[in-house]
């Protein structure tokens, strides 16, 4: 046999792939080549490299130490009676080889087997450097017809600099084709080397965005702590997932993610959340972060709802394809390709039948080509029923499903059935295992064993009713509406099903551990488990695991900061988007206290509208108890929320009845705390001595500054110019909370002490401050806020740190990187609904666009050296004009921020050379600060007063 040397390992044998005997054995069988590469689980292109001969390296030959590739000769051999030996030749073509034994993986063996990996960095000296990374395989159509506009605008889309729009949404009902077309996109994309990034997701196989977002910072961020190639990523803290991610995609390579199955983490407008809101906070801002511009990012999705949350976007960041019916040509195409035969009129009932509706038409296809002899007209007699549905589409598709229901074999379709259980897609050992656990679990696979399940799998593969995902492990799934079909003909419960099919053994919960988890396995299995037991009716114990084996909130969110997970499995007790819909099975304490920590983890995550109405449902629920105090918390947090949003009104009858409830049930604990939360609101609504009378208040009951209720009494110090007394009393309550462990509110009082060391001698916003070493002390602490927000991405504290990172860079006269932290923390407060944030954050801005002026904007009030009235304040007046108005607009009832507003929007409009605007703001902001006794009332008349 030839020799080939091989650089460093001697001479070994060269092999080659005998693809002549693999194209005549085909031929033989009248199998097209894509027959042949759904039958052995691979997409067509790959087995057309091995038909044509072009795995043979010219030099090297053919290695078969790739596990990958094994499997493949493996399959070949099964599925077209060839025995393996016979594929494998010697260099010279002639006698077969004996297959290499196994070893570790040559450096070079079968790269179009592996899942492609990103290079480390992107590209270097122009060559392209990223290498598609397809998470999840999506679904592909067994025959795929038309749709050439849509791949053609799809495919100028991807190449195009800047992308226009920044994200396309293939929209439609189940079944309308969306996942083939972006399927067909990807592989007309290739998996060649290119510029930028692709990254494929499916939320089918895995909806947990915590998931996604560790994948994409691993792929396109490797040099922040990512693995840069497809290998499991190492998990980031939460604060750090979308952080990393969005720093990678907004450097201006021409990345791509494509996200199918959005519809499956987006709300269905039931109960709880408008009609396509993405329920993931840090998704949603991934998305609208990518829709307002973030480099040369660009993202496909597909769903069946409708985007919510960008419809901001709409007339530009965002465009809708929604793939219509299928054409009468196409759709004959189609059933053709499918072996069916028969004249015009007996296709057109065929698709009159379907409506054009793509994956109807294909399940028709396989249906008639598999059970009636490929006959069109003996369709009539399937007895296709219209189920009582509202969706016509989905009625025929159902119809349709029901008469295959009927037609497979008891064997394949209670396969199919199990199979739908597990939406992620399940491998052959899973299945095996629920075929030997007998009775129930196994149905008509009883006592099938590893040929019989292989060959009913490679049959439904071919039906087009199953594809096989191959990376890494081959796994199986099928199409979610074939899945939701199937699913209802188990005839035994799912979670039976799914706890027979895992790997691991059945939870004992009497073997509970020591400690709550921490390592994500661990955490994963726990929470599974909890579904598990939700699924099977047994809420109490799913109960006593989230509230003991993993602490709640106090645990979960507090100390792990995992909100998302927290979030998902309170959405798992609920069924859904509705807080109020927690099992009726708890006792009424339960399903309040359920309610209320939806609330928390919404409330962190940003998303403030869905934590109000958690926590309404928890009032709703507390009501009926006997116990007050639940419903002092629930009332007293919902104000807070509100608060947030800037619904200032409301937060004060909330708070206010709060106080009224603690004090009638003669709860002190649950009184000072409202009147503290209510000296803060007042403090908002510029109510200076009421919010003073609170504060002291609580003093002569007793009450010591602590945790929030200090650190309200500290802002509205810091706010009338206390500084010291503001640091003093933060520094205590930092040291107090820190003991306790209450590190949210050791992060909100650093951020409180850096301002406070930045609002010192100098200009307005501390410009100069109190001498560079103040602002290095407030450097410090942001970092120690900057370590929460990055562990558990609690977004208030978030944009407190922007709050304080655009102040430090203005002290600096770092202008850009200011503007740059204001915008990044304006764009979050946007999209999340945190009012306040909105108006301090845009006057921020607008100060660091000034600043970019002539002088530097080393001008204490943002004027020039020379006179406020000066008329070239250009672009960035112009920007600041417009970001100081925005804010006057958001700041709402908030008094603060309005006064300072109204002072920056009238130095915008003097620098842009609208004297007589810039006066009237002045003025405004003059009486406001004087009557809220504001420490910087002096800048705003003088700057009225240069105006004249």
């Amino acid at each position: 046999m030839a020799q080939v040397p091989r650089a460093g390992r001697g001479a070994e044998p060269a092999v080659r792939f005998n693809h002549t005997l693999l194209q005549r054995a085909r031929l033989e069988l009248d199998l097209t080549q894509e027959q042949v590469a759904a039958s052995i689980g691979v997409d067509v292109r790959t087995y057309r490299r091995y038909e044509s001969g072009a795995v043979n390296d010219p030099r090297l030959g053919f290695s078969v130490r790739s596990p990958s590739r094994r499997r493949i000769l493996e399959r070949l051999s099964a599925e077209l009676g060839i025995a393996e030996a016979e594929l494998l030749v010697g260099d010279a073509g002639g006698a077969p080889a004996e297959a290499p034994a196994a070893a570790a993986e040559a450096p070079a063996a079968a790269a179009e087997e592996r899942p492609p990996a990103a290079a480390p960095a992107g590209p270097q000296g122009g060559v392209p450097a990223w290498r598609p990374l397809h998470a999840h395989t999506l679904q592909r159509a067994r025959h795929f017809v038309g749709r050439a506009e849509i791949l053609d605008r799809l495919a100028a889309w991807a190449d195009a600099s800047p992308p226009e729009p920044r994200v396309v949404a293939l929209l439609g009902v189940g079944g309308a084709g969306k996942t083939a077309i972006a399927e067909r996109f990807l592989q007309g994309l290739g998996d060649a080397p290119r510029p930028g990034g692709v990254l494929v997701w499916s939320f089918y196989d895995d909806p947990r965005t915590e998931a996604f977002l560790d994948q994409a910072a691993a792929y396109f961020a490797p040099g922040a702590g990512g693995s840069g190639t497809s290998a499991p990523p190492a998990p980031a803290s939460p604060g750090e997932q979308l952080a990393r991610l969005r720093a990678a995609l907004g450097q201006g390579p021409p990345h791509l993610l494509v996200l199918d199955g959005l519809e499956t983490v987006q709300a269905d407008g039931s109960a709880g959340r408008a009609h396509g809101e993405l329920r993931d906070a840090l998704l949603r801002r991934l998305l609208c972060a990518i829709a307002a511009g973030l480099g040369g990012a660009r993202a496909l999705v597909t769903s069946r709802f409708e985007l919510a949350d960008l419809a901001a976007w709409a007339d530009g960041g965002l465009a809708a394809i929604r793939p219509a019916s299928l054409s009468p040509d196409d759709a004959a195409s189609l059933l053709r390709r499918w072996g069916i035969r028969g004249d015009d009129g007996a296709l057109r009932a065929l698709l009159d039948r379907t409506g054009g509706h793509a994956l109807s038409v294909a399940v028709v296809g396989s249906y008639v080509g598999a059970f009636l002899g490929g006959d069109a007209g003996r369709l009539a007699a399937a007895q296709l029923d219209e189920a009582e549905r509202d969706d016509a589409l989905a009625r025929r598709l159902s119809s349709v499903l029901s008469a295959y229901a009927r037609a497979l074999p008891p064997g394949e379709r209670d396969l199919l059935a199990r199979l739908s259980v597990f939406p992620g897609g399940a491998g052959e050992a899973a299945l095996l295992q629920l075929a030997r656990a007998g009775g129930e679990i196994a149905g008509a696979m009883a006592g099938w064993g590893a040929a019989e399940l292989a060959r009913g799998l490679a049959r439904l593969e071919r039906l087009g009713l199953v594809f096989a995902a191959r990376q890494g492990e081959v796994c199986y799934s099928t199409h979610p509406f074939v899945r939701q079909h199937f699913k209802a003909l188990l005839g035994v419960t799912p979670e039976r099903v799914h706890a027979a099919g895992g790997a691991a053994p059945a939870p004992r919960l009497d073997e509970a551990p020591r400690r709550p988890p921490r390592e994500r396995p661990a955490l994963d299995a726990h929470e599974a488990v909890i579904v598990e037991l939700l699924g099977a009716g047994r809420a109490g114990e799913a109960y006593d695991i989230y509230s003991i084996g993993l602490g709640g909130f106090a645990y979960l969110g507090l100390k792990l900061g995992d909100m998302a997970r927290g979030a998902r499995i309170l959405r798992a007790f609920a069924g859904g988007d509705d807080p109020g819909g927690m099992p009726a099975s708890l006792p009424a304490r339960v399903r309040a206290a359920l309610a209320y920590d939806a609330g928390l983890y919404a409330g962190a995550l940003g998303d403030l509208a869905f934590a109000c109405a958690c926590y309404e449902a928890h009032n709703e629920a507390a009501e009926a108890l006997a116990d007050p105090a639940p419903l002092a918390t629930g009332l007293r947090t919902l104000a807070y929320t509100r608060r947030l949003r800037g619904d200032l009104a409301g937060a004060r009858r909330l708070v206010e009845r709060s106080a009224e409830v603690a004090d009638r049930g003669a709860d002190r604990a649950h009184a000072v705390r409202a009147l503290a939360l209510l000296g803060a609101v007042l403090h908002d609504l510029g109510e200076v001595d009421a919010a003073a009378e609170r504060f002291a208040r609580l003093r002569s009951m007793g009450d010591a500054p602590f945790a929030r209720r200090g650190l309200w009494e500290s802002e509205h110090d810091l706010a009338l110019g206390r500084r010291e007394k503001a640091r003093e009393a933060t520094a205590q309550n930092i040291a107090a909370c820190r003991r306790r462990g209450w590190e949210g509110h050791v992060a909100h009082g650093h951020t409180l002490l850096g301002l406070a060391l930045l609002d010192g001698e100098g200009g307005e916003g501390g410009e100069s401050g109190d001498g560079g070493g103040s602002v290095a002390a407030a450097e410090s602490h942001l970092g120690e806020a900057r370590r929460w927000a990055s562990a558990t991405g609690e977004v208030e504290v978030a944009l407190r740190c922007h709050e304080l990172a655009a102040r430090i860079a203005l002290a600096r006269g770092r202008h850009d990187e200011g503007a740059r932290q204001a915008l990044e923390g304006l764009h979050v407060a946007e999209t999340c609904g945190f009012g306040p944030f909105r108006a301090r954050l845009a006057t921020l801005a607008a100060r660091c666009a000034l600043g970019r002026g002539a002088d530097g904007g080393r001008g204490g009030d943002g004027q020039r050296r020379g006179d406020a009235r000066d008329a070239g304040g250009g672009r960035d007046g112009a920007a600041a004009a417009v970001l100081a108005g925005a804010a006057v607009a958001w700041a709402g009832e908030d008094a603060w921020a309005r006064a300072d507003a109204l002072h920056w929007a009238g130095v915008a409009a003097a620098r842009c050379g609208d004297a007589p605007r810039g006066r009237e703001l002045l003025a405004e902001a003059a009486a406001l600060r004087e009557r809220l006794r504001h420490p910087r009332a002096d800048a705003s008349r003088e700057a009225l007063a240069r105006l004249g």
